[in-house]
């Protein structure tokens, strides 16, 4: 008769305490170096016996956490650094992502490879958070980061990793717009290498075109428009005003009618032109862009692309888009990332407009 013998007390308690120090470990309470609180000290903090702390302290050891010197205590040490590791890590939300990414971030990635493959280096896309909320951080997966990666992380969103990404003295390229870095985060980002696009130099340049088609009634309708540190907001914004235009703002929430919302703004409004900043998979089918906002066939339209649409490459659509350097910016950032003498600085990217009949290209 074969019995089952499950796992003690004592051993499920010992794996509880080696998953809660490594976490401390990996989430940046401990760094390389520091000493741990003595067996002793964890006896009383986790209310156990020292053959428990003993235990634990063992896998987390064998592990390459910790290093126990004798008459000196415990000190945090991290698994060793590969030397010849030849891979950029780039942070992504969640695990179904890159499923409905938006065009940005795509052109953005697969320039990456590209240029990372031409000089025999790889990019592999790690996963942040299980529940795509930034609150929610997978620690674990995290846990592969050393002194040595590359990594790049693709907006602000990520800010709660800041400070864990900075202790750990990594290579980072850090992708922002040109709204101000808030003041809690600058000991952070001074570390890395910044690569800033500039959205409201994309804004300004959206309102002169307007303004060169005839547009004296000029209105932005995006997504989260009120959101903080809005440079495309505060781009379009001054230079309306600089040019003497009178200017309008529709703020597009992700869940609502956003054709609706856009038409009803232009009866109301009776614009002359307009900057749209919002999902082109959400307005309906079979039908032209402007029609689907209830907008008149011939009026000037400058779009932010947000996915890939058959809209931006139908030349009946007349429309134009904002176009960002995103090969020059994956050049640049696979070029600093793997240069033997990383340097903390700040590059910035200026935006274009992509005219009926061009590309993307760069």
């Amino acid at each position: 008769m074969l019995i089952y013998r499950g796992k003690t007390g004592t051993d499920m308690k010992k794996n509880e305490i080696f998953r809660k120090i490594r976490q401390e470990i990996i989430s940046g309470k401990w760094h390389e170096g520091d000493k741990l609180p003595t067996e002793f000290e964890y006896t009383e903090i986790f209310q156990v016996s020292r053959d428990t702390i003993r235990a634990a302290f063992k896998q987390l050891e064998d592990a390459g956490y910790i290093e126990r010197v004798k008459s000196k205590g415990t000190f945090v040490h991290l698994p060793e650094v590969d030397e010849n590791n030849r891979i950029i890590s780039i942070l992504v939300p969640c695990d179904n992502y890159l499923r409905y990414v938006e065009i940005h971030f795509q052109q953005l990635l697969f320039d990456l490879i590209a240029e990372a493959a031409k000089v025999g280096w790889g990019v592999v896309p790690v996963i942040f958070s299980k529940t795509n909320s930034n609150e929610d951080i997978w620690w674990e997966n995290l846990a592969k980061f050393n002194r040595n990666s590359r990594i790049v992380v693709n907006h602000t969103w990520y800010a709660p990793y800041f400070k864990t990404l900075a202790g750990l003295g990594a290579r980072v390229a850090f992708i922002c717009n040109d709204a101000p870095v808030p003041d809690e985060w600058k000991s952070y980002t001074s570390q890395w290498i910044n690569f800033i696009e500039e959205d409201t130099s994309a804004a300004r340049q959206s309102v002169q075109y307007l303004a060169g088609c005839g547009c004296r009634k000029i209105a932005l309708a995006m997504l989260d428009l009120k959101r903080a540190r809005n440079p495309l907001l505060s781009g379009f914004s001054d230079e309306c005003s600089r040019l003497g235009l009178q200017s309008f703002t529709l703020d597009l929430k992700e869940e609502s009618d956003q054709s609706r919302l856009v038409a009803d703004f232009y009866r109301k409004k009776q614009f002359d032109g307009l900057l749209v900043h919002l999902p082109e998979d959400h307005l309906p089918f079979r039908c032209s862009f402007r029609e689907a906002l209830g907008l008149p066939p011939d009026l000037p339209v400058v779009s932010v692309p947000v996915h890939n649409s058959t809209f931006y490459s139908d030349p009946k659509e007349n429309l134009v888009s904002v176009k960002y350097r995103s090969r020059t910016m994956a050049h640049d950032i696979v070029k600093y990332l793997i240069d033997p003498q990383y340097r903390p600085q700040v590059l910035r990217y200026g935006t274009g407009l992509c005219l009926p009949g061009e590309t993307w290209e760069e």
